[in-house]
């Protein structure tokens, strides 16, 4: 069997129910297509789920077809999705309290995220935002969490509209929650892969600890932060608080570039470290490299100016997308221009 991505599409909506629980049976099956961030993607839903009211899990139909052409198995990914999808359903009878899921309460539990602003036009024409350079500043609510993490929803312009909540408000709420719901963090490069090499517990070799603290003994203007915040979602947002901003550059005792890694984290250096333009070169081919679509946030970088404590772009590069590149015809083109 050799599906193109339409008829696998159609055959796993029409199959999936054949590999769960007798109860699911008369469920329906839907896909619709859904505006992730900077892309948009097919969502595979169930309605009529027995004893779940309101919530439904997504599985992205893009992701299984990937998976579909890796392994050729297409038994193999429909039992999978199946599997997924029992265990999402079982996650939010367990874990989403049905208070949550009251939209009255979403002035308590909204948080602001950072998206592309060009990359997601079309997205940005159904939700709640304000720019904020050449980027978004996008609501969500936070409606429970599990060990797998946060379940989240993009706030729309329906739902406030229904709750009567404008932009501002929305601002101002999520503005005092979000430093609440995912604490601001901000921590130097070398103790991350510290704990990555050593973990985080004490080290008992002599060696490894007197590494560990040559590793730790960076000078200030060669060091790297990541700010993100102590979910390690959606941290990028944690560059919308100053002050943690302010106290990083007063330890350089220099202002700063921010580049950023990812929707969720960003990584800080001194101004003394270099050009800008040639930080947001390596910000674009790690992005194009290294980084998934949706995650990516943006190829420029920013400065935070430490006297006069705002944070404005530093860049205007012409590699605005976040799209994929074919980078071998990139690579003909750089030959070809030598």
């Amino acid at each position: 069997m050799n599906l193109n991505y339409e008829e696998f599409k159609e055959k796993i909506k029409d199959d999936i129910k054949d590999y769960m629980d007798e109860k699911y049976k008369n469920c329906g099956v839907f896909i619709r297509k859904v505006n992730k961030t900077n892309c948009e993607v097919d969502g595979l839903n169930f309605y009529n789920i027995p004893g779940l009211k309101n919530a439904t899990p997504t599985i992205y139909v893009n992701n299984l077809y990937e998976e579909y052409e890796r392994t050729g198995n297409y038994e193999e990914v429909v039992r999978g999705a199946a599997e997924t999808m029992e265990r999402g359903i079982e996650s939010f009878n367990k874990e989403i309290k049905a208070e949550l899921l009251d939209t009255s309460r979403l002035k308590d539990n909204v948080f602001f995220t950072l998206i592309n602003a060009e990359q997601n036009k079309e997205l940005l024409k159904t939700v709640p935002h304000r720019k904020f350079e050449d980027l978004a500043i996008v609501y969500r609510w936070n409606i429970g969490s599990d060990s797998s993490g946060m379940y989240t929803n993009l706030v729309d312009s329906r739902l406030a509209k229904k709750e009567g909540l404008t932009e501002n408000d929305l601002y101002n709420a999520a503005r005092k929650n979000t430093k609440e719901l995912l604490p601001v963090s901000v921590r130097n490069m070398n103790e991350i892969i510290s704990e990555i090499i050593f973990g985080e517990n004490e080290l008992e070799d002599e060696m490894d600890k007197e590494f560990k603290k040559v590793m730790m003994e960076t000078p200030n203007e060669h060091s790297m932060y990541v700010i993100t915040n102590e979910s390690k979602l959606y941290g990028a947002a944690s560059i919308l608080y100053e002050e943690p901003l302010h106290e990083l550059a007063e330890k350089f005792g220099s202002d700063l570039y921010i580049l950023p890694s990812s929707v969720h984290e960003v990584i800080a250096v001194s101004a003394d470290m270099g050009s800008p333009d040639d930080l947001a070169e390596m910000v674009y081919e790690i992005n194009m490299e290294q980084v998934d679509i949706d995650d990516r946030l943006s190829n420029q970088v920013y400065c935070y100016d430490k006297d006069l404590r705002t944070l404005r772009l530093a860049t205007d590069t012409i590699n605005k997308s976040l799209d994929d590149v074919d980078r071998g015809a990139i690579s003909n083109l750089e030959r070809e221009g030598r």
